[in-house]
């Protein structure tokens, strides 16, 4: 009898949540597939094409271009966010109680401003060809022969807008791994320090392992946060020059709004979401897969 009056009470809380996700994200796949088996304009069907937009999607050089895009930008977070966001989680946890306050600060400063705003820096304050920080520096450097534009050139562009992407997360990324940290006992590192473990030592058999459930966390959020970006994109390049930014997102509204192909770029939209949703279940399934208790 306990147990189902458990079990109705989680019910009670869970219930709001789910009836809000199938009204704003169930529901709202239904009438996406539904176009996405027309030849629609975004006013109006012109008839149906049954899975000719998924065959086209598929066969598109444009579509998979996006994806190499769309995957380096996630490889760069996963291999320099992450990592970076971990380490300065590290670095705080020994750090005074200024220092914490300050990085707290800078950490979050760069949350509360819009993608708008971060971009902009970006392609005005720092890669900006003419009057940008990066060429400034390389020239009084003597380093004019590395001066480029940054934001126009199909080598570099992908990793511009990683850079920025990286910048406007890291903080938040490195609190959430510092809220970890501070949730491990104590009594885990003096014994480990009674015996003869340094920080390395500590940080790689204590703290990492038991930071799995925030790593999870971190990178789902991530991956999927990568994996949909078009904000960036959008601000920065506009998906130039040529194709060279576009990420998949990006693709999907081009294809919709900016050629009126409200079908074929439904169909994008469902081929990657079920992409993102393989991710997540393969980070869920794999990573932190015991609970850890202490």
């Amino acid at each position: 009898m306990k147990s189902f009056y458990s079990n109705r009470a989680k019910l009670v809380f869970i219930l709001p949540g789910f009836i809000l996700f199938t009204l704003f994200v169930v529901y709202s796949i239904i009438p996406c597939f539904i176009m996405s088996l027309q030849n629609h304009n975004g006013a109006a069907s012109l008839g149906w094409v049954g899975f000719d937009n998924y065959i086209t999607t598929l066969t598109s050089p444009a579509f998979w271009e996006a994806h190499k895009n769309t995957y380096l930008l996630v490889a760069l977070e996963l291999i320099i966010g992450i990592p970076g966001s971990l380490l300065l989680a590290l670095m705080l946890d020994r750090a005074g109680k200024v220092a914490k306050a300050i990085y707290r600060f800078a950490a979050l400063f760069p949350i509360v401003l819009s993608v708008t705003v971060v971009g902009k820096f970006f392609v005005l304050g720092i890669f900006d060809t003419n009057v940008g920080l990066l060429n400034s520096v390389l020239n009084a450097l003597g380093l004019e022969n590395l001066t480029r534009s940054w934001l126009s050139n199909p080598d570099t562009v992908i990793p511009c807008i990683a850079i920025a992407y990286i910048w406007q997360f890291l903080g938040m990324n490195s609190l959430l791994f510092y809220t970890g940290i501070r949730a491990i006992p104590g009594e885990f590192y003096e014994a480990a320090l009674i015996d003869g473990a340094g920080f390395l030592k500590a940080s790689l058999h204590i703290t990492l392992p038991l930071l799995q459930d925030v790593f999870k966390y971190v990178l789902i959020g991530a991956t999927i946060g990568t994996l949909g970006m078009y904000a960036q994109v959008d601000i920065m390049t506009a998906g130039g020059p040529g194709r060279a930014s576009r990420t998949v997102i990006y693709e999907m509204y081009y294809q919709a709004f900016k050629t009126s192909r409200f079908g074929y770029g439904c169909a994008i939209a469902l081929i990657f979401l079920l992409e993102c949703i393989f991710w997540a279940f393969i980070i869920n399934k794999y990573v932190a897969r015991e609970p850890i208790e202490y």
